[in-house]
C-alpha cells in the first residue's frame, strides 16, 4: 500500500472520529462522545499496528490533543452554567472544573515523556560529536590496580604491551 495512501487513511479515521465526537457533544451526549473518541483511537492504534506504521511521537501528540479535548468539553458541560436571572448571569462549578483540570493535567503527561526523551537524545549527541573532532576519549580501565602510563614510560620501551 503507497505511504501517502496509508497516511491519508490514518487521519481520516481521526478526522471521522472527531466529527462524531463533535455531532453526539452538541447533543449533550458526553457518554456517547466518549465512546466515538474511545473506539476512534482504538481503531487508529490497530490500524498502525497492522501496517506497521505505528509512531509513537504521534500516538502522544494525539493522546495529548484529545485529552485537551475532553478537558475543554468537560469544562464547559460541567463546569459552566449560564441561568437565567440576572439575565447573562454564568455560574462556575467547583466539581467540572476541577475534573477538566485533572484531565488537562493528565494529558501533559505524553508530551512531558517525549520532550524528556528528546531532550536526553540531544547531549548525547552532541558529545558524540565533540569526542569525533576534538582527541580521541580516554580508555576505560576494567581494574584498580593499572595505573595510566606516563610520556617517559611510554618512550622507554619498558612496559607491556597487551
Amino acid at each position: 500500500m503507497n505511504q501517502n495512501l496509508k497516511k491519508i487513511a490514518r487521519g481520516l479515521i481521526l478526522v471521522i472520529g472527531l466529527l462524531l465526537f463533535f455531532s453526539s457533544l452538541l447533543n449533550n451526549h458526553l457518554n456517547l462522545s466518549l465512546i466515538y473518541l474511545a473506539s476512534t483511537l482504538i481503531i487508529w492504534v490497530l490500524y498502525g499496528l497492522i501496517l506497521d506504521d505505528f509512531d509513537v511521537r504521534i500516538f502522544a501528540w494525539v493522546i495529548s490533543a484529545t485529552g485537551f479535548l475532553l478537558a475543554i468539553s468537560v469544562f464547559v458541560l460541567y463546569g459552566v452554567e449560564e441561568v437565567p436571572h440576572p439575565v447573562g448571569a454564568i455560574v462556575f462549578h467547583a466539581g467540572g472544573i476541577a475534573g477538566a483540570l485533572g484531565m488537562g493535567l493528565f494529558s501533559l503527561f505524553p508530551l512531558l515523556v517525549i520532550h524528556q526523551l528528546s531532550s536526553i537524545k540531544t547531549p548525547l549527541s552532541e558529545t558524540n560529536k565533540l569526542n569525533e573532532n576534538d582527541t580521541a576519549p580516554e580508555p576505560e580501565l576494567e581494574s584498580d590496580d593499572w595505573e595510566m602510563a606516563t610520556e617517559e614510560e611510554l618512550k622507554s620501551g619498558e612496559w607491556e604491551n597487551t
